[in-house]
């Protein structure tokens, strides 16, 4: 038997068959034997059938997988950042201009309004443009979270990773419905937040396939 989580063997001595639970030494996954065994014998994840909204394709001895990070609040962010942007910062800042005259006062009032006018238009941005993608090869990977080839780029080495999980989170907005996967090992990588719910379980659910892959040595390129 297989960890249903990071896919190493359970040794027989961590598997008891009369409380129907079996404990992974490697992640120290504590699960049901009956659920494992059903998963193994119904799994009909297809890498290579990626959802609306995902892709995959090869690359130069590369596979690269992603996800759209496009999102229904896009409709609510845009008009609401033209209005919060034109009336905070346009009112603080823009009358400054106008006159031609600095108030400090006035400026260090306006820096709140500032962050969050770029926090909010970075989110807008994400929910029309943004994507998630993992760039795999044979040595490791690197995931990425942004606009075109402007974001955030995270790399790392197999042996680094041990399992793959999903995290869910209280943070829920319509499109995303909150949670992000994590990669876990001798050093944690969280990614995939902001995605629909059933395109970041494609991504998980890849991820899985190829790490099992590589654990058994086996190509996935």
């Amino acid at each position: 038997m297989n960890c249903p989580n990071c896919n190493n063997e359970i040794l027989n001595e961590n598997i008891n068959v009369q409380t129907d639970i079996a404990k992974c030494q490697s992640c120290n996954n504590i699960f049901k034997i009956s659920d494992a065994l059903a998963d193994s014998n119904s799994d009909g994840f297809d890498l290579n059938n990626p959802p609306k909204g995902t892709w995959i394709r090869s690359e130069m001895n590369q596979l690269v997988i992603g996800a759209t990070t496009r999102s229904p609040i896009a409709f609510f962010l845009v008009p609401f950042m033209v209005v919060w942007s034109g009336g905070s910062i346009g009112g603080i800042y823009g009358t400054q201009l106008a006159k031609g005259e600095f108030d400090p006062i006035m400026s260090l009032f306006g820096i709140p309004f500032l962050i969050g006018s770029i926090i909010f238009w970075s989110l807008a941005l994400m929910a029309i443009w943004g994507k998630v993608e993992l760039t795999l090869d044979k040595h490791g990977g690197k995931t990425f979270t942004g606009l075109g080839n402007i974001g955030l780029t995270k790399k790392f080495t197999w042996d680094e990773i041990s399992s793959v999980r999903e995290k869910q989170s209280n943070f829920n907005y319509p499109g995303s419905q909150g949670g992000s996967i994590l990669l876990e090992g001798k050093r944690r990588i969280s990614f995939g937040m902001g995605v629909k719910e059933s395109r970041r379980y494609y991504l998980f659910r890849a991820m899985k396939n190829i790490l099992s892959k590589v654990k058994s040595n086996k190509n996935f390129v």
